[in-house]
């Protein structure tokens, strides 16, 4: 399949968002209620949360064309909030690198991955459900390792995130 990724722009928003909606679930505990899933993606995931991220200079934005049409996204925050994990902290992090489901097995998620993690210089942190065995995998087999925990509040509910770094 013939990919390419490039910055996004407002007009991406749309399909970001609804990638977004359509994934963030699956980076999710399986027990995590409905409820506040939909209450996350209400309240940092619409179009308009999209948007106002294209303005921030400390954010990067890069969506994953398939013959001309969005299919994924990633985020890359450059300036990130402290960890408490000493090896990330003041590391840029990789915070959202999802595709549609429809592409999942194809390849696009390693073509996003590397064309993102091209962009930066030095090492890289990511954080991720300790319940999310098929993307620690994909992290693990691109170099990844666990260097600590996190939370991640979801509404109500608590996650455990570990941290992982790529140097």
């Amino acid at each position: 399949m013939p990919f390419s990724v490039r910055e996004a722009v407002k007009d991406d928003c749309l399909r970001i968002s609804q990638i977004a909606a359509q994934t963030f679930a699956l980076a999710c505990p399986p027990d995590t209620p409905p409820a506040e899933i939909d209450a996350f993606i209400q309240e940092n995931l619409l179009p308009e949360h999209l948007e106002a991220l294209l303005q921030r200079p400390d954010k990067e934005l890069r969506v994953i064309l398939n013959e001309g049409q969005v299919i994924g996204y990633s985020m890359v925050s450059l300036r990130p909030e402290s960890l408490g994990v000493p090896l990330a902290d003041h590391v840029p992090e990789l915070t959202r690198c999802y595709l549609s489901a429809s592409h999942h097995g194809t390849g696009a998620a390693q073509f996003l991955l590397d064309h993102t993690l091209r962009s930066l210089q030095g090492p890289v942190r990511l954080t991720v459900s300790e319940s999310n065995e098929r993307a620690l995998r994909f992290y693990q087999r691109n170099g990844f390792k666990t260097v600590g925990e996190t939370h991640f509040q979801c509404g109500a509910d608590l996650h455990r995130d570990w941290v992982m770094l790529r140097c």
